[in-house]
């Protein structure tokens, strides 16, 4: 079940000469730009650490994974790890970073970049999640939720994981559907696009974005997912969204294809960052900042 949704002007009028690759850091009360900077040459996924003073930057294609101080985006350490870096999760005083091509998910100190702890998992590690038991939980492409103590339970093949309530939810790329972790239990989405991030939505809802046929040119999707109902909502369509997350009454997507974040706030929808090849996104709450990962290759 869908609902359309208002639109307002653009937060920004004019398009900023933003790197190719690096962040660029939008205020988190009107999306106006406060800074940017060259970061990595392919970065796809970033945290930030709880008092918002540095965030952590994977940078696929060259394997390493960037401490970047905040607001002032100097870099603070970069480490190489190989395996090409995707998910990013600060759980128990360490960095986690699950490396896709090695089937594997390193732990790192963050105020150091040291290695000091490496788990196999599946196949195709992507996102990771803490589960309602406490444990780490990695979403993969090869049909496994994996466990960083190497057990794993049936889910969808693809890239996403979140926990809402007490469940797991992961997103099975190619068949379009969403996989309730554990009991195999599958939900179709109600349009033609192959679900890629997943994130908590408050309450008892998940956010889907999903990427159309042909990435760039088509139509995605972002939806919101009652977990209780098994109903959805669409929120937008914009191309290749890549990350969608949840920051206090807001939704924020990374729009690709678009060329900017969008922000949904109920039925009003604003452009944030036009002119930003957004391919993921952190809230910094303690600095009202959005931190936003811009990746012009990807």
């Amino acid at each position: 079940m869908g609902i359309s949704c208002g639109s307002s002007a653009p937060a920004i009028a004019t398009e900023h000469p933003f790197p190719q690759t690096g962040l660029v850091l939008l205020s988190l009360e009107d999306g106006s730009v406060r800074s940017s900077g060259s970061v990595g040459t392919d970065p796809v996924a970033v945290t930030v650490a709880e008092d918002g003073a540095v965030a952590y930057v994977a940078d696929s294609s060259p394997g390493d994974v960037y401490a970047v101080k905040m607001p002032g985006l100097a870099v603070a350490w970069k480490q190489h790890v190989g395996g090409a870096p995707f998910g990013l999760l600060l759980n128990g005083g360490r960095l986690l970073v699950s490396l896709f091509s090695q089937a594997t998910v390193v732990e790192l100190d963050p105020a150091t970049g040291q290695q000091v702890a490496a788990h196999r998992v599946a196949q195709g590690p992507a996102a990771i999640a803490v589960a309602a038991d406490g444990r780490v939980v990695v979403a993969t492409t090869s049909g496994r939720l994996s466990y960083l103590d190497g057990t794993s339970i049936p889910a969808g093949k693809g890239f996403g994981v979140a926990l809402v309530g007490r469940q797991i939810w992961t997103a099975d790329f190619q068949r379009a559907r969403l996989v309730r972790a554990g009991d195999d239990h599958a939900v179709d989405l109600p349009l033609s696009v192959s679900p890629f991030w997943l994130a908590p939505g408050g309450a008892n809802s998940l956010l889907v974005s999903a990427e159309g046929a042909h990435e760039d040119v088509d139509p995605g999707a972002v939806l919101s997912f009652d977990t209780a109902t098994e109903t959805f909502a669409t929120l937008a369509l914009p191309r290749d969204p890549d990350q969608v997350v949840r920051s206090g009454s807001r939704v924020f997507v990374a729009s690709h294809g678009d060329r900017h974040v969008l922000s949904i706030d109920g039925t009003r929808t604003s452009v944030w960052g036009p002119g930003a090849e957004a391919v993921a996104l952190a809230p910094d709450v303690p600095l009202k900042l959005l931190v936003v990962v811009v990746n012009a290759g990807e």
